[in-house]
């Protein structure tokens, strides 16, 4: 399905820290998977009879409880390829609870990085998980941007990206954007990977949609993620192996007037392996 541009509509709104009028709040504290409870304990030093009132200084759609990229199974091989020196980079990093789940599973911190266009998420990260002087490597970083933006020695420096609920923020040309971005950090070299999650569909063609208040969603199916990462790759001089997967269990619920009409928001876990 083309997509086409929406005059003045913005590629993806960030709410404010208060914005509760939005299908993306939820306000309860959910209950904590064990991996989640032993990240807060084990690494952050949070006691377990503590730890639900500082989550409770938190508010949002507590997807950075989740954990979500130990889903991937890709996730220990991150963790063995840090284990032998290489750097990984989070793009679109939050507050960093990938990173964090990396390092309590046995990451070098000093391995990794992390990058979000909203620099305010990396202070909130190191209160959430009590390491005020982590040596993980945050920056700001916007996707839009030409890789020069960067410091010189971030591109070409990483063997491993994760990505996770970046692409589908964007149209279908500022994806391509995206892509070379990434494109330009990876090393270059055989066996760069790219691994993470972006919505997904099996309910139709890939489209992209206006869910709230200009914040638009782009849904991949399994073979038009595909396609995409091939052809950009191949314009880039590099050849792809994507691997993906959808899971049916919706990532996370929708609220609020009108979010009854679209498909729940599913992940489509992918991998990119290139030659």
């Amino acid at each position: 399905m083309a997509d086409e541009p929406t005059p003045n509509l913005p590629a993806h709104r960030i709410p404010t820290d208060r914005d509760t009028n939005s299908p993306f709040w939820t306000s309860p504290l959910p209950p904590l998977e064990e991996h989640t409870k032993r990240l807060f304990i084990e690494y952050a030093k949070i006691p377990e009879d503590k730890l639900q009132a500082h989550l409770e200084e938190a508010v949002g759609l507590w997807l950075f409880l989740k954990l979500q990229l130990r889903n991937n199974k890709e996730f220990d091989e991150a963790v063995r390829r840090t284990q032998r020196g290489e750097n990984l980079l989070d793009f679109g990093c939050a507050v960093g609870q990938d990173l964090r789940s990396l390092v309590h599973a046995g990451s070098p911190p000093r391995t990794l990085h992390g990058v979000d266009l909203t620099p305010s998420f990396f202070s909130a990260g190191k209160h959430l998980f009590n390491d005020p002087h982590t040596p993980i490597t945050f920056l700001q970083a916007n996707a839009l941007s030409p890789p020069s933006t960067l410091p010189s020695t971030w591109r070409n420096n990483f063997t491993i990206i994760t990505a996770n609920y970046v692409q589908h923020c964007f149209s279908l040309q500022d994806q391509e954007t995206y892509a070379a971005f990434l494109l330009a950090l990876l090393s270059g070299k055989p066996n760069d990977l790219i691994f993470g999650r972006t919505a997904g569909t099996t309910e139709g063609e890939a489209r992209r949609e206006e869910m709230h208040k200009g914040q638009r969603l782009y849904r991949h199916t399994e073979a038009s993620f595909a396609e995409f990462w091939t052809r950009v790759a191949a314009q880039h001089g590099r050849r792809a192996r994507v691997e993906t997967w959808v899971d049916e269990v919706p990532a996370f619920e929708l609220r609020g007037e009108g979010m009854e009409r679209f498909e729940p928001v599913k992940n489509l876990m992918y991998s990119i392996r290139f030659e």
